[in-house]
């Protein structure tokens, strides 16, 4: 049985990849000890989300414009996490709403262009 996930996601700076996901969106970051410019991990209610140094950051956005997610997060409260995000400066691309497919939804674009898509089923 599968208990779990960690998308790996590449990025150019993998330091400022962790900043970001601390300061704005309030996960807890940690680099890789033993080579923390290659690699970091940003872990929020059990979630995790892994670093990797790259080139550059490969967007799904860039293929499915304009706002396809990366990674989907699910929440049991999408309007207070949209209000802490947009209180500490977060990249919101749109305020909660419900899609065809059963779920109130919020998506935010983070510093490498990665688009978070954090949903609440619907009653």
């Amino acid at each position: 049985m599968l208990t779990g996930h960690a998308p790996f996601l590449l990025v150019p700076d993998v330091a400022a990849a962790l900043e970001y996901y601390r300061d704005v969106l309030a996960f807890e970051v940690e680099a890789y000890e033993l080579v923390p410019e290659d690699n970091g991990t940003a872990t929020r209610d059990g979630c995790t989300i892994f670093f990797n140094r790259g080139p550059r950051a490969a967007p799904n956005s860039e293929l499915v414009p304009p706002d396809l997610f990366d990674v989907y997060l699910w929440t049991d409260d999408v309007h207070a996490l949209y209000e802490e995000f947009a209180g500490s400066g977060a990249d919101l691309l749109h305020k909660p709403c419900e899609r065809p497919w059963g779920m109130l939804e919020i998506r935010v674009r983070d510093l490498n262009g990665y688009v978070l898509g954090i949903g609440q089923p619907l009653e």
